[in-house]
């Protein structure tokens, strides 16, 4: 397993990201909003991508950079690490005070070595996300405490099939996507007891077959984060989050190194350093491994920012 200090394989992701901060930065302060994010809500509290309150046409954009490792195989026989660089690009617009429609386009650079010493860097695009959130349960039409809401979406198959030096196809655990169309559904809930709030969400994704011989992982995905607001500019968060797979598939046979459960724990900051600009970075460290066979999962490196148009 490699991970060191943030090291040159996270630097195309933090260059992309500084260059999007500033830039993200300069329209905030040339831009003059018809009205600030906070006051479309009714509600100064800082919620990252994903967790927004919806209030009718509002639209935030934004993006979040990643750096992971990952092993997958049995050490000296068939192991393959990979240090992955990930960009996903973030666009969500509210039709409906309780509706968001939200899509993700990520990127990614991936260093992959086999048992051989062998190495393979791919760049590409991952599968884009299209999802519809729907709020459902709302206590008070301004400010509320308690927001409930259904998730619908799907996963698209934009990601090429990636191969190791040999010219033999990666493990699917090891794949930048599934290589087919996979619905997406769950729930959320988020409480705010002022100046805290909490925030929890389960989903899954049920992978098809596609084109490919292989079938990925059916997965079930858990998050539970706890918020406190500092002062009106500035946030911390404690999460803990969760993922249980179900065995993949390669020729009608099951992946040994595939299945299980892994738990990730992580403290976030949120700063906003003026109206309708959001910048966040969290350390997701891996405190539970329970994956199936031979496979360990690494540190995770969050950094990004939102935006409200």
């Amino acid at each position: 397993m490699k991970w060191t200090t943030i090291r040159a394989s996270f630097s195309v992701a933090s260059f992309v990201l500084a260059i999007g901060i500033a830039t993200f930065a300069f329209l905030a302060a040339s831009h003059e909003a018809f009205a600030c994010a906070a006051c479309g809500c009714g509600d100064p509290t800082l919620t990252t991508l994903g967790a927004e309150k919806p209030y009718k046409n509002r639209v935030r954009g934004g993006f979040e950079a990643r750096y992971r490792t990952d092993s997958i195989g049995e050490a000296g026989v068939d192991r393959y690490t990979l240090d992955e660089e990930r960009l996903d690009l973030y666009l969500a617009w509210a039709p409906h005070e309780r509706v968001f429609l939200q899509l993700s386009v990520p990127s990614l650079r991936r260093a992959v070595e086999d048992a051989n010493l062998a190495q393979t860097t791919v760049y590409g695009l991952g599968d884009m996300e299209l999802r519809a959130k729907f709020f459902v349960l709302q206590d008070r039409p301004t400010m509320p405490r308690h927001l409930f809401s259904v998730l619908a979406g799907v996963k698209l198959p934009t990601a090429v099939r990636q191969n190791d030096a040999t010219g033999k196809a990666l493990p699917i655990e090891a794949q930048p996507g599934s290589g087919s169309v996979d619905p997406i559904a769950g729930a959320a809930y988020a409480f705010f007891p002022r100046p805290w709030s909490f925030f929890a969400s389960l989903y899954g994704i049920m992978p098809t077959r596609g084109t490919s011989e292989f079938r990925a992982s059916p997965t079930l995905r858990s998050g539970t984060s706890l918020q406190y607001q500092v002062t009106s500019k500035f946030a911390v968060r404690a999460n803990v989050d969760g993922r249980f797979d179900g065995k993949a598939y390669e020729n009608g046979k099951t992946e040994r190194d595939s299945g299980g459960a892994v738990f990730f724990a992580s403290p976030e900051v949120l700063v906003t350093p003026q109206d309708d600009l959001l910048i966040f970075v969290s350390f997701r460290y891996p405190v539970l491994n329970l994956l199936s066979g031979h496979h360990e999962e690494g540190p995770v490196l969050t950094a990004g920012l939102g935006y409200d148009f």
